[in-house]
């Protein structure tokens, strides 16, 4: 089935698409300290300052709790809790897929947005 349906290319393709908006959303957010991954199984780090890289734990939870508000469940991970990590299934339709991706950027872009405000003032 892995090879009939093609899914190491599926997988490719899903993980292109996510790197570019993580990519996207890294521009945006200088506190998006890295993006990595490898086909469906990606994740961005959350850092307070992006010169000294130092974990932001609380923010990722708040883009778990912003994305499950929004209907997406997320996980953290990493050492110090400030990875939030994706692993979308070989099967994802691209609409779904949008969807999802959608999603993850209005959470992110909530908490880091609101983040950004507080720091500032």
């Amino acid at each position: 089935l892995f090879e009939k349906e093609d899914y190491a290319a599926r997988s490719r393709e899903i993980g292109q698409k996510i790197m570019q908006r993580f990519s996207r959303l890294q521009e945006r957010f200088p506190t998006i300290g890295d993006v990595r991954g490898q086909g469906g199984m990606t994740a961005i780090e959350l850092v307070k300052d992006p010169a000294s890289k130092e974990p932001d734990a609380h923010a990722a939870s708040e883009v778990l709790a912003a994305a499950h508000h929004r209907g997406l469940v997320l996980i953290k991970a990493g050492m110090y809790d400030n990875v939030v990590r994706i692993l979308v299934p070989l099967i994802v339709t691209d609409q779904q897929l949008e969807q999802g991706l959608n999603i993850f950027e209005e959470a992110v872009s909530s908490v880091l947005e609101a983040e950004a405000i507080t720091t500032a003032g």
